[in-house]
């Protein structure tokens, strides 16, 4: 008789509480990374949208827009007058461009977007007979603009021009004043608005709330950079740069050569009025450093560097806010890069290129993103590429 025995058994017993619940922290927990590696990393598909201009199937420059995450491109204008250039709302509500007529007049026009970014019925603001009225930027307000007014016979000598968009009505930016005016650029809070004066005045600042005005010294006619929250701006001017030959430490001795450069500035505005701050951010060297734009937390800078007196590229650099740590992003000397964008999460750089070896190829719209260094093609044709922020 074969006999089968059977192992004794145990008294069941029971789990401790703590131990389950330290069990279902840690599946809690694995469940959890695995959710994190496996959900969708933010990315370019989360970008606004990117205006640009480019040119339609007759070859005529239209107003496109691009939205992630296939960058699908639709046409937004039906222009048949030469579009000039454009500015968005800063609620990205509606579009304000300039046209060039061929009987030598221009108008400014306003193209509302709806919830879904499809456009509206163009409106024309206003007419300006045999003068070209373009350069549009937006007050903070979302209500008024500048724009830059052109006349023969003096299209070398821009005015300065308040528009509101709401009545029409339009005037010269200061009243008491027929100086000239490009370039412009408001702060943040809209209380003080820069803009490029004649090349013996310089770089000039209103402040709309005190009548302050400064000026600084810059002949280039170029915008500024307002940082995202402060009273600081960045902007260009030219300086000598000496160059010093044999490794003499008598000065009088070596051999000197110079070079003139074109460098950012940071100039910071005291609130009081009684002074005003400068600061060279760019290095020694034969660089013409521009087209700066401040990160949305204002802690970089980015900025295009190309060497000074040369035909080569703007590559596109970036530098902390005090000017330490700067490097290149791009390094391709036949190619222009910018003017840069960044985008609200300041992860990536909007910005249009030319290859000057292919002279007869337009330019192209690209996103870089920083962290990556991977670039990501919008359009193969466009021109001044921004993004728009759909707020309303």
């Amino acid at each position: 008789m074969n006999h089968q025995f059977s192992q004794p058994t145990r008294p069941a017993t029971k789990t401790p509480r703590w131990q389950i619940g330290l069990l279902l922290l840690m599946l809690l927990s694995f469940l959890g990374a695995s959710y994190a590696l496996l959900r969708p990393i933010p990315a370019a598909n989360q970008l606004p949208p990117v205006l640009y201009l480019a040119e339609d199937e007759a070859g005529q420059l239209q107003l496109f827009i691009a939205t992630a995450p296939n960058w699908q491109a639709t046409q937004l204008t039906q222009e048949t007058a030469v579009l000039l250039n454009y500015a968005a709302s800063p609620d990205g509500s509606q579009i304000v461009y300039a046209t060039s007529l061929p009987d030598g007049s221009s108008q400014l026009k306003r193209l509302p977007l709806n919830n879904n970014l499809a456009p509206g019925t163009p409106e024309t603001l206003i007419t300006c007979e045999i003068a070209e009225c373009a350069q549009p930027v937006w007050h903070p307000d979302g209500r008024r603009l500048l724009y830059e007014r052109r006349e023969p016979p003096n299209f070398s000598r821009p005015q300065l021009w308040w528009l509101d968009t709401q009545t029409g009505e339009t005037r010269l930016l200061l009243e008491k004043e027929t100086a000239v005016g490009s370039s412009a650029s408001f702060s943040p809070d809209g209380s003080w608005v820069a803009f490029a004066a004649s090349p013996d005045e310089g770089l000039r600042l209103y402040n709309f709330t005190d009548g302050r005005s400064l000026v600084f010294a810059s002949d280039l006619g170029t915008a500024v950079a307002w940082h995202p929250f402060q009273n600081q701006l960045l902007y260009q001017n030219r300086r000598a740069v000496v160059f010093h030959g044999e490794d003499d430490d008598n000065h009088d001795q070596h051999s000197h050569d110079f070079s003139i450069a074109i460098s950012l500035y940071l100039a910071t505005l005291d609130p009081t009025g009684t002074e005003t701050s400068f600061q060279l951010l760019s290095e020694d060297g034969a660089f013409n450093d521009g087209n700066a734009a401040w990160s949305p937390g204002g802690n970089w800078i980015a900025f295009g560097r190309r060497l000074a007196v040369t035909n080569t590229g703007r590559q596109l650099w970036l530098m902390r806010a005090d000017g330490s740590e700067a490097h290149a992003l791009t390094d391709d000397i036949a190619t222009y890069f910018g003017p840069p964008t960044w985008s609200p999460d300041g992860r990536f750089l909007l910005f249009q290129q030319y290859n000057s070896s292919t002279p007869d190829q337009p330019p192209s719209v690209w996103l870089l993103e920083i962290a990556s260094g991977e670039f990501t093609q919008i359009s193969n044709h466009g021109l001044l590429p921004t993004f728009l922020v759909h707020t309303k």
